[in-house]
């Protein structure tokens, strides 16, 4: 790493050396040698129960900031970082401490620490790594984005309750070019998991096994007749699923992929066409993925389908506002399966003014999608921020629709009132990739808002209720809550906030739990750039579990900079 690093420290000094021409040199000269600007965070959280069962630790601690550094005027040193004591994620292969910088000169930009990059959806799509990165653009045609670093840190077997995990590194490379009629880029992205990272029973089912994998694109985009743009993008993965019983001399040929265990050849292909006028868009697209496609450079992927749709999007004066996608998806491509599926697939957004007062959006849709879920009953016991970091579930759905209704009331200088209704069903598929905490779930969702505000006294009252119902394949769970909010600023510095949700959960047959969520919330500004925040919260929750009382205090301290370090002389003379 630490090579890595004086590389990418010496590129910067080459690039440096060789660009700078003598109006650069002037600009040098006269700029400040070092501009700094961004924030530093840090927040104590203690947790008191007393309860003999405290699931909080008593007192963690969270220090995140971000700083960029500009020298001279000419080189930008963007740098973030994030740091815990609380043990959330210490043996996941992701982890929560983090540090990342992100230099730049000119065309030049590096990535070192924590970073990610995209090359296309079906080789490298933003997959977080450890390591170092690059992207150069010389000119307004040329781009090249390289990588490489740790994309999943090893997690022993016997780890308690984490699941094993080799340590994975990765590396890749992508070539564009771009102009007013054409745009194309070739990549290649290259994973393999270090068989040797942790000790472990090749025979051992429980045990993931560890994957070696190559992949590569190549994507056109037409631009040669204007508003009409066709785009064309292929590539193919090689994976093997299981290296295990790898043997390094017989393999030392290898270099692109282990050719011995569980090998497999997937491809991507996807096309579509637009056209543009000035009521709207309309386009087509064709789409196809093989059964089983992965690569290790993306969390999840959609694969064993063909798409082909047809698009329209059109504007009314501003008043009415549509996006409608159609076609037909079918399953199965290589006829494996017992059962094969064919669907019309569709998807549609529309928004419309229908007055000054009222809004209305609706949409739908049935294309599979991943989303990120937050369970409802972590968030009303959730007594600070930080709490609950590591309990999202990557939830794949089936369909989607929402529909969302604001009115406004009042709209005057001194007072603003106004209603919001809102609706979403979500229905995940009953297959999942990984989390199979929504596996076949439905999920509906309706909530109903209002807000006052007297602008001049800087008051904000607002009230929600909220019912959340989950239709779990064996059971039925919901969630029904009533929420207040009171918001009030004192001159410029000062501003309180009481919040109070009472919720109930339950079942078919039974009553789970009814819970009462307090929190009193206080900040304090000074000079524009220290602000001090103290938040109080006690939750109580009384259900079949029993009656459990959970107090906590959050102490934050942010610091807001901008500073410009400039010379004594405004020449400098030699």
């Amino acid at each position: 790493m630490l090579k890595l690093h004086i590389y990418t420290l010496s590129f910067l000094l080459f690039a440096f050396a060789i660009n700078t021409t003598a109006q650069d040199i002037e600009q040098v000269l006269k700029a400040a040698p070092l501009t700094t600007s961004g924030g530093l965070s840090f927040s104590q959280i203690g947790n008191f129960s007393p309860d003999t069962n405290q699931t909080l630790e008593p007192y963690s601690y969270y220090l995140s900031g971000n700083i960029n550094a500009n020298l001279f005027g000419v080189i930008n040193l963007p740098f973030s970082f994030a740091y815990t004591n609380n043990q959330i994620s210490s043996n996941t292969p992701q982890p929560f401490n983090r540090l990342s910088l992100s230099p730049s000169y000119k065309w030049v930009t590096a990535y070192i620490g924590y970073a990610s990059m995209s090359f296309s959806p079906y080789t490298l799509a933003g997959h977080e790594f450890f390591g170092g990165g690059l992207e150069l653009t010389p000119g307004k045609s040329f781009k090249i984005s390289a990588m490489y670093g740790r994309l999943k840190k090893r997690v022993g077997p016997d780890t308690l309750g984490t699941e094993p995990s080799f340590q994975r590194m990765g590396g890749g490379l992508k070539l564009d070019y771009m102009n007013k009629k054409i745009d194309a880029s070739v990549n290649v992205f290259k994973a393999k998991d270090d068989i040797n990272s942790i000790t472990y029973n090749p025979t051992d089912s429980t045990i993931v096994k560890p994957q070696d994998n190559i992949t590569a694109g190549a994507m056109v985009k037409l631009k040669m007749i204007d508003n009409f743009v066709l785009t064309a993008e292929y590539a193919f993965s090689i994976m093997n699923n299981d290296i295990s019983n790898n043997d390094s001399i017989n393999n030392s040929s290898d270099l692109l992929i282990d050719k011995q265990g569980d090998l497999a050849y997937y491809y991507a292909f996807k096309s579509n066409a637009s056209y543009t006028t000035k009521i709207g868009a309309i386009g087509a697209s064709y789409e196809r993925v093989s059964p089983n496609y992965k690569t290790l450079g993306a969390y999840y992927f959609n694969n064993d389908f063909e798409n082909i749709t047809a698009n329209i999007s059109t504007s009314i004066k501003q008043w009415f506002n549509i996006a409608m996608d159609v076609g037909y998806q079918r399953d199965n491509l290589n006829g494996q399966k017992t059962n094969e599926s064919s669907r019309l697939i569709y998807s549609a957004n529309a928004n419309t003014k229908l007055s000054d007062r009222l809004n209305l959006g609706v949409s739908f849709s049935n294309l599979e999608t991943y989303v990120n879920i937050r369970d409802v009953y972590n968030q009303i016991t959730q007594t600070n921020e930080f709490q609950n970091l590591d309990t999202l579930s990557f939830t794949q759905l089936n369909l989607t629709v929402s529909s969302n209704l604001n009115y406004i009331i009042q709209a005057t200088k001194q007072k603003r009132q106004n209603v919001n209704i809102g609706f979403a069903y979500q229905e995940a598929s009953q297959v999942q990739a990984d989390d199979q905490s929504y596996s076949g779930n439905k999920i509906y969702n309706s909530t109903i808002s209002y807000l006052f505000s007297l602008i001049p006294q800087r008051l904000n009252i607002s009230t929600t209720v909220n019912y959340n119902r989950n239709e779990l394949p064996e059971m039925t769970m919901s969630i029904t809550s009533f929420n207040l909010s009171i918001q009030k600023a004192f001159f410029e510095q000062l501003k309180l906030s009481l919040n109070g949700s009472y919720s109930s959960s339950s079942n078919q047959s039974e009553t789970i739990a009814n819970i009462v969520n307090i929190r009193l919330t206080g900040g304090y500004t000074l000079q524009k750039k220290h602000s001090f925040n103290l938040s109080l919260a006690m939750v109580n929750s009384n259900g079949v579990q029993g009656n459990k009382t959970q107090y906590s205090a959050n102490l934050t301290y942010n610091f807001m900079f901008n500073h410009e370090f400039k010379r004594r002389k405004e020449k400098l003379e030699i």
